[in-house]
């Protein structure tokens, strides 16, 4: 249809997109282009992971450089837990390689846990896992399987 741009999509009539795409996209694509949604909005949503990584300015092979970016990473993610108040139990660690191939590994821990030591032990299982045969470009941290955690306050 040589369509590029949003306003010549919304020049278009709706039977014209109708008999091109059927009725109900046609008649999507027709309110889409002219701004018109009616589905509810969504102002509050549940996380399902929480996640951090970083890429090195250059490729590291020492594996005390990695150790020490794998527990700034988790230290993040443990701080992100904690300010919105999720636990989690599965932990991936993900590894990029100067070749650009990447490598995931996942444990699920026992207990739903938003503790650091324990977060950082379970990526550690995971890296025990990964061949460092070459130089690593990134490093990620990600934890899913969570669980809303109520926080108990203490008496000041």
């Amino acid at each position: 249809m040589k369509i590029e741009t949003i306003g010549q999509l919304a020049l278009l009539s709706v039977e014209s997109l109708i008999q091109r795409f059927g009725v109900s996209y046609g008649q999507y694509l027709h309110e889409a282009a002219r701004g018109v949604d009616e589905s509810p909005l969504v102002t509050h949503w549940e996380p399902k992971s929480f996640s951090r990584e970083t890429t090195f300015q250059k490729d590291v092979k020492e594996w005390q450089a990695i150790a020490r970016t794998i527990a700034e990473l988790t230290k993040e993610v443990v701080s992100d837990l904690d300010r919105k108040g999720y636990s989690a139990r599965t932990i991936t660690l993900k590894i990029r390689f100067d070749d650009f191939r990447t490598i995931t590994r996942g444990t699920t821990i026992q207990d739903y846990s938003d503790l650091e030591d324990v977060i950082r032990r379970a990526a550690f299982s995971c890296l025990k896992r990964i061949d460092l045969n070459r130089k690593v470009r990134l490093i990620g941290i990600r934890v899913t399987n969570l669980e809303k955690v109520e926080k108990v306050l203490s008496p000041v």
